[in-house]
């Protein structure tokens, strides 16, 4: 897993901010103070308690409870911490440590972190997606800004922190990505209406993502969004470490028809408030967009002249206004603006509470996930009905008469007339044949019957509530002839090991072909050498009186059979060294099933480790619980 992009406040608290609990707890009112003397000089002593130690331990405990009471934040805040603690395997720790950033900050006054991906369908993409950060955060009264040459000029390969605010020292608690020293590229943006809200955007490629119809991806979808991961050099050698940065909002922005396609098969969210795409369509230009649309249709040109023409003279006020609306630029804005700004009331910002509601419905999902899975397993293992003793002798077995059936198969295939047939002196007539020989070959000889036990011994498993794969079906994946109908299908599975069937199509689909390729090219050259010298020992004979007829000949006898000598080695060597890669690449399958079935069988967990584990998940489930409850109670 990649790791996660530190979180903690920057800046580091004086010694005022530390001594101010201890300034409250000691506060007296005023009026109390003039009447303590008075009251204590009237009152009787007391006398003292019998039992001092449990008196003093019981009112500073009910005090600390009352106070974490009062006070839902930071009850959220402990319940998230006892999330993390307890539920790590089913919780996002990136955005859950967003969350708790956010919650110790003023309410009110979090800071919000934006991401602007641009999808990785051409460089019109990456041109557009810097175009429409420069439309969101321009000032149309001011002339071309230096942060907007800035962006103009980078490569978003790479990504880029902006952070909009005055030129002035970050606050304490709030959220950056890039510090002091970083590689990544920072600008900062002064914007008269987007100025003293805390908000940092990032700007970044991305790749697209998983369509609606794969499974388990609206699950992931919304983490794969809001976590986009940043590759962050590490040394001149070119490495990177790839480090997830968790955002409070995502706008996926693409280009053309083609991006309009991927936007529509991605998988769609409750809310749009939280991720949103935006395609720039300049030929569509409808009176009124509709709402049903899963993304909103911009034209980045219209916004772009528009917003020169009033930069070039202001009396172009009212073309601009126009132009502006009619690229359907305002409704991105509005989406940037919605729930951001600071406010002075003390209530939470919405992007936090979405942020901390995802999170939990997240990882409440996980947990039930999970405890589905833990059940299914249970009851397959009370009604199984074969040991799994015996399966691992049964896998023994099956090993052991799979690596001898390799051997002895490759042994009579390698042997056989159709590979002899293949001789380097017979290419001149059965180079066309190379392939279809060799695919016979591994379509008969490479682990047939293996391949069948294999799935005979994954039914034994499934039977006996072994959990065994799905793993991707081989012979689904085909490069030639996919249309956007089969891109938008799901992807097949089969329920017992592939790595045998993978290997024969790695076989077939890589090295038969190159096999081919060098058969044609020695068959070629050796025509052309033969050739060469025949024809100037023909020259040399024809041209000069003193050239006998048995002296040409020795030229052209010495090309031919030159030619003939390399065309011997260089294809003896090859059917040498693809007889071994084909042998290597068996017994790399047959470790491969051998290893992944032989992982399934392992051990199960005893029963300590299964009630610690349903405690876990119980303990979890009820931390989410009571965290949507308190999520309930924040203002």
């Amino acid at each position: 897993m990649p790791p996660r992009l530190s979180l903690r406040p920057i800046g580091r608290r004086t010694s005022l901010y530390l001594r101010t609990p201890a300034i409250e707890r000691n506060s007296v009112c005023f009026f109390c103070s003039l009447s303590t003397p008075s009251n204590a000089a009237t009152r009787r002593p007391r006398r003292k308690p019998q039992n001092p130690r449990r008196f003093a331990s019981t009112v500073p405990t009910a005090t600390a409870t009352d106070r974490t009471a009062l006070d839902p934040r930071k009850e959220l805040e402990d319940v998230l911490l006892e999330l993390q603690k307890h539920a790590a395997n089913y919780v996002n720790l990136s955005r859950l440590q967003l969350a708790l950033n956010g919650l110790r900050q003023k309410p009110g006054n979090e800071a919000i972190r934006v991401a602007v991906l641009g999808l990785t369908s051409g460089s019109e993409s990456r041109k557009t997606a810097k175009q429409v950060l420069k439309l969101l955060l321009a000032d149309p009264l001011k002339s071309e800004e230096e942060w907007e040459r800035e962006v103009d000029s980078h490569d978003i390969t790479q990504p880029m922190i902006i952070r909009v605010g005055a030129d002035t020292p970050q606050e304490l608690g709030s959220l950056t990505l890039a510090e002091k020293g970083s590689i990544l590229h920072e600008v900062h943006v002064s914007s008269a209406t987007l100025n003293g809200h805390n908000l940092e955007l990032l700007l970044m490629e991305t790749n697209p993502f998983l369509s609606a119809q794969e499974v388990g991806a609206l699950e992931g979808f919304e983490d794969s969004v809001l976590v986009p991961t940043v590759d962050i050099p590490t040394s001149s050698t070119g490495r990177h470490t790839p480090i997830t940065t968790p955002v409070h909002k995502a706008l996926l922005v693409t280009d053309g028809i083609l991006g309009a396609t991927s936007i529509v098969s991605m998988p769609t969210l409750e809310s749009r408030n939280v991720v949103t795409a935006a395609v720039n369509l300049p030929e569509y230009k409808p009176a009124e967009p509709s709402p049903l649309l899963p993304f909103t249709p911009i034209d980045v040109g219209t916004a772009t002249i528009g917003l020169g023409l009033i930069r070039k003279d202001l009396k172009n006020a009212i073309e601009f206004e126009h132009l502006w609306f009619q690229s359907n630029m305002p409704n991105l804005v509005e989406w940037l603006k919605a729930d951001i700004m600071t406010s002075s009331e003390g209530t939470t910002k919405k992007p936090v509470r979405e942020l901390v509601a995802s999170l939990l419905r997240n990882t409440y999902g996980a947990v039930e996930s999970e405890k589905a899975r833990q059940l299914g397993s249970s009851l397959s293992a009370a009604r199984a009905f074969t040991p799994v003793g015996t399966l691992q002798k049964s896998l023994d077995d099956w090993a052991e008469s799979a690596h001898g059936e390799l051997q002895e198969q490759l042994d009579i295939a390698f042997s056989s007339r159709r590979w002899r047939k293949l001789g380097w002196w017979k290419l001149f007539w059965r180079v066309d044949d190379v392939g279809m020989l060799t695919n016979d070959i591994i379509s008969q000889r490479f682990l047939p019957a293996s391949e069948r036990s294999a799935i005979f011994l994954a039914g034994r498993m499934r039977e006996a509530g072994v959990g065994l794969g799905p793993f991707p079906d081989p012979s689904s994946t085909d490069e030639k002839g996919v249309t956007s109908s089969d891109l938008a299908s799901p992807p097949a599975a089969a329920p017992w090991p592939v790595n045998i069937p993978s290997t024969r199509r790695y076989l077939q689909m890589e090295t038969i072909p190159a096999l081919q390729a060098l058969a044609q090219k020695l068959t070629m050259q050796t025509l052309g050498t033969s050739g060469l010298t025949t024809a100037l020992g023909v020259l040399v004979y024809f041209s000069t009186l003193t050239t006998t007829l048995y002296e040409a000949g020795a030229v052209a006898a010495l090309g031919i059979i030159w030619s003939m000598r390399r065309m011997q080695k260089q294809w003896e060597t090859a059917r040498k060294f693809w007889e071994g890669e084909v042998r290597e690449e068996g017994r790399k399958a047959v470790r491969g099933v051998e290893g992944v079935i032989g992982d399934a069988l392992k051990p199960a967990r005893d029963p300590q480790e299964e009630v610690e584990s349903q405690s876990e998940l119980e303990r979890a489930e009820e931390l989410v619980e009571k965290a949507q409850e308190i999520l309930g109670r924040l203002k």
